[in-house]
């Protein structure tokens, strides 16, 4: 009897599983917010949402220019409002601009596409070494510019090699 296919098995089979493949949008929609439970702590919840809001403006950036990435921003932004607010998740989900890009997000198997890794990549690079630059600018001894680097390096691995890439 085969194994059957998850996330994990990527690499044997050369694609991404996802059970929501044969869901319709108000399943998947239904299905997702049912997955995530907001904070019980309101300051908690209000951080959230500022986060999760500025990963929209970026993500509306990302529409109109090219090579920003939109569905990595929309990710972050969709997983903020999951921990703050099911209102604001469901208004995302179901957003008539970037509601479908989330939905792929979902139903592609939480994959990104190669290019978004490669910006994302790039931009976790660019901000690490312009924070390592003032850190040591700042006066400090060593520990900041490793831990920076430290993070840095967890956060290439974990977008190139953790998150499944889409075509």
């Amino acid at each position: 009897m085969d194994a059957p296919k998850s996330p994990l098995n990527e690499e044997k089979t050369g694609e991404v599983s996802s059970p929501f493949l044969t869901l319709s949008e108000e399943e998947i929609i239904e299905h997702v917010l049912s997955e995530h439970k907001p904070s019980r702590n309101p300051f908690v919840r209000g951080i959230w949402i500022v986060i999760g809001s500025l990963g929209v403006a970026f993500a509306v950036i990302g529409v109109f220019l090219p090579g920003w990435p939109t569905t990595s921003w929309l990710v972050l932004s969709a997983y903020c409002y999951a921990r703050s607010s099911r209102k604001m998740f469901n208004w995302l989900l179901t957003n008539r601009i970037f509601g479908s890009a989330l939905l792929e997000y979902y139903r592609t198997g939480k994959s990104l596409p190669f290019h978004s890794k490669i910006v994302i990549t790039g931009i976790i690079c660019i901000a690490s070494i312009a924070s390592i630059w003032a850190v040591t600018k700042a006066g400090d001894p060593g520990f900041g510019q490793v831990l920076i680097a430290v993070i840095a390096i967890i956060g290439v691995w974990w977008v190139g090699w953790k998150v499944p890439t889409s075509a």
